[in-house]
């Protein structure tokens, strides 16, 4: 009898342990956006559906939430008190995670002024980073602030950002007892370089490269920067290689001309930030997450998609992200699927098949295509494409139906929780779908959480044998349509998922 009691004992603290206790950062504990555990499938905010606590946010804001601890940790742009465009201090905040009450804040200056709820960035969108001892908060318009759990400061590091080109890239990791992060190097810039205009003068040298940096968590000491440049939009991902060695992957290209080169990948080595290879590769474009598992690198370039050996970076395998490819279509009330398909290479596309929205689990490479509103996916193993049409948008209100948009979602109306709105570009208040820097998936267990601009997500299981109607296990919802606003990844802990929007920090689960 006790011998069964203690393996009972055993096999609760295993399960637990499976669980994902923490999301330490964007890309979550295994920083690749794949966790293990078991998570809410089907939620909705506009109906209160398995909402466990919502707390209102004091302005805009596109990090991630990070849970450690018991606290989330999440920045916003400073409050506003009248209708705004613009903004360039932040505040990085930590509230309960049980609760939602808010335990501290914390303002962090920024240099740049940047437009606020921009669909490419603003000043939050890099998310924090935390450990059990320390929480690193980052305001992209040139300051990181390390303090700990209390809200303590430890240390801090200010740059000028260089303003060549703002956009949503590299999310800050952790590795080793360090902070990645992606800037200039240089931190003697002059205060006109934070916009197009004054840094055009500056020219783009190597010495104006943005390359990931790494700093001591303990001491705030930069103990490298990598050999290799970052384009803006990229977000690089680490992973570990088959001799045990971790390695950074990361990308070049894309749209404005960025001067890194080549345009292509570059394996880097996390312990120093050399390269281990660098490979050109033509017409990569680096608004995609770098996504591999350690083994196997899937990227989009063009209109193809190209599965690399990691160890080597040479090619495995490459196939077409139009023709030739499966397509399940909502037709007349009904899903279809259509073999031997192919779609049209629209102008958005030649700027590459999506921004930011892929994800790399098992044997498949999950992505949001550019218009049409289709889930995609590559078996990187055999090279089959297919997709799903989705609709763009739900509206839910109690006691109703839902009402289906397929092709136009509401406009949005931009505003915080205090009614003030917090956008500059009129493009803000758009789908989602194109050309936005957009949040990326996320995957707990047998389901991938894909969100959307307007704050709807789509939920499914990644590994059906097909992506059909079956796959789809839920279009959920983060708030009412035409009043929800979110560019922020899922976070996941402790059997709940987080999430933010303009207006609030929620956390989603059962009781």
């Amino acid at each position: 009898m006790k011998r069964t009691l203690a393996l009972l004992i055993l096999f609760f603290l295993v399960a637990c342990d499976v669980i994902a206790q923490t999301w330490p950062q964007a890309a979550g504990p295994s920083g690749d956006f794949v966790a293990d555990g078991s998570a809410v499938s089907d939620f909705s905010v506009s109906l209160d559906k398995n909402v466990l606590w919502t707390t209102p946010l004091p302005s805009t804001g596109q990090g991630t939430p990070v849970v450690v601890d018991g606290k989330v940790f999440l920045t916003s742009h400073a409050a506003i008190s009248a209708d705004s465009e613009t903004g360039s201090d932040i505040l990085g905040m930590c509230f309960d995670a049980k609760t939602g009450v808010e335990l501290w804040r914390r303002e962090i200056p920024g240099t740049r002024e940047t437009d606020l709820s921009s669909l490419f960035s603003d000043n939050t969108a890099a998310s924090p980073v935390a450990t059990e001892h320390a929480v690193c908060f980052i305001n992209v318009g040139g300051t990181l602030v390390t303090f700990d759990l209390d809200g303590n400061e430890l240390w801090r590091s200010v740059w000028t950002p260089f303003g060549r080109h703002h956009a949503r890239g590299h999310e800050p990791m952790l590795h080793d007892g360090h902070v990645i992060l992606m800037h200039v190097p240089r931190t003697d810039l002059p205060i006109s370089a934070t916009t197009k205009a004054g840094a055009q003068p500056l020219g783009t040298d190597y010495e104006l490269w943005t390359r990931l940096q790494a700093y001591d968590l303990a001491t705030g000491k930069r103990s490298w920067i990598a050999d290799a440049g970052t384009s803006v939009h990229c977000t690089s991902i680490l992973q570990t290689l088959p001799n045990g060695h971790h390695a950074i992957l990361t990308g070049r290209g894309g749209g404005h001309q960025p001067p890194e080169k080549p345009y292509g990948l570059s394996l880097i080595d996390a312990s120093n930030g050399h390269s281990i290879w660098d490979r050109e590769i033509p017409g990569y474009a680096a608004h995609q997450n770098v996504c591999w598992d350690g083994r196997r690198i899937a990227c989009m370039i063009g209109s193809e998609h190209c599965t690399l050996d990691a160890m080597t970076g040479k090619e495995i395998l490459r196939a077409s992200l139009l023709d030739n490819v499966s397509i399940c279509r909502h037709i007349d009330g009904h899903y279809v699927t259509q073999h031997n398909q192919s779609l049209s290479a629209t102008k958005q596309r030649a700027r590459g098949i999506t921004y930011q929205t892929n994800c790399l689990v098992g044997d498949y490479h999950y992505f949001l295509a550019h218009h049409d509103h289709l889930v995609g996916r590559v078996n990187v193993q055999s090279g089959k494409v297919e997709y799903l049409q989705v609709p763009v948008q739900v509206i839910r209100n109690p006691g109703k139906s839902d009402e289906l948009l397929w092709d136009k979602a509401l406009p949005n109306d931009m505003k915080n929780a205090d009614g003030f709105l917090a956008t500059q570009d009129k493009r803000n208040a758009g789908s989602g779908w194109g050309h936005v820097s957009a949040a990326s998936p996320i995957v707990v267990g047998d389901l991938i959480y894909m969100p959307t601009m307007v704050g709807t997500v789509y939920v499914l299981r990644w590994n059906a044998d097909d992506l059909n109607a079956d796959a789809l296990v839920s279009i959920s919802d983060l708030g009412p349509a035409g009043e929800t606003w979110s560019l922020s990844s899922l976070a996941y802990a402790d059997g709940r998922l987080y999430a933010r929007t303009l207006k609030q920090l929620i956390c989603i689960g059962l009781e």
